[in-house]
């Protein structure tokens, strides 16, 4: 679920040739395959994280998202649009007045902001990249706080508790992916993970926003 940061847009590649795409649906048939001789060879309910932990990336990968397109709407800036995963656009919706876009591949997104004013612009770019992984921490916060730390620290049967489990795990594995600090290219030009983002807001010069004004 890594984000590709707000300047540039994710790598929009995906298998070309019909040869190529039945390579990619035969090695998720078999990966899918594997993953369910595991679950229900000697099934306990505790091997339905796994599926859990699946279900949940692409849930979080929305909410890590809107995250960052929330924080800039309620600072003031613009959203120009959202990306919800990689590949090829199946979907465009408008959503709280932003142009989101469904991708094929649910396991990384972006989101496209732009300053709207000078006020503190370094601090205002600096949470807005920590509001994608902030979000998915709180999510775990709020789930501990309703369930007790010892349900969610401790092993259980309990279908509900294996689930909120599992999604907590992914929300953390999530959160600690995006905020390494480092770039990546695309075809598109240079991205930022929301680590490195968050470091690189207070280098950016006001003269930066204000050509995104302009």
């Amino acid at each position: 679920m890594f984000d590709w940061g707000f300047k540039d847009g994710p790598p929009d590649k995906r298998p070309d040739t019909k040869g190529e795409k039945t390579f990619v649906w035969i090695l998720v048939a078999i990966f899918g395959a594997m993953i369910l001789a595991a679950i229900f060879s000697d099934f306990e309910p505790r091997k339905l994280s796994i599926i859990f932990f699946l279900i949940s990336w692409p849930i979080l990968l929305i909410i890590h998202e809107f995250g960052h397109a929330l924080m800039a709407k309620w600072l003031g800036w613009e959203v120009l649009m959202m990306a919800i995963g990689s590949g090829k656009v199946r979907a465009t919706k408008t959503i709280f007045g932003m142009k989101v876009e469904f991708r094929t591949i649910p396991l990384s997104g972006f989101a496209r902001t732009r300053a709207a004013d000078l006020i503190q612009p370094q601090m205002k770019n600096f949470l807005i990249y920590a509001a994608g992984p902030g979000i998915e921490i709180a999510a775990v916060l709020l789930l501990a706080i309703a369930l007790g730390k010892n349900e969610m620290l401790s092993q259980s049967d309990h279908i509900g508790i294996i689930a909120a489990q599992s999604f907590s795990a992914a929300a953390l594995l999530g959160a600690i992916i995006n905020l390494i600090p480092f770039p990546h290219h695309t075809e598109h030009g240079m991205a930022w993970s929301d680590g490195l983002g968050m470091i690189m807001s207070w280098r950016l010069p006001d003269s930066y926003f204000a050509q995104q004004i302009r």
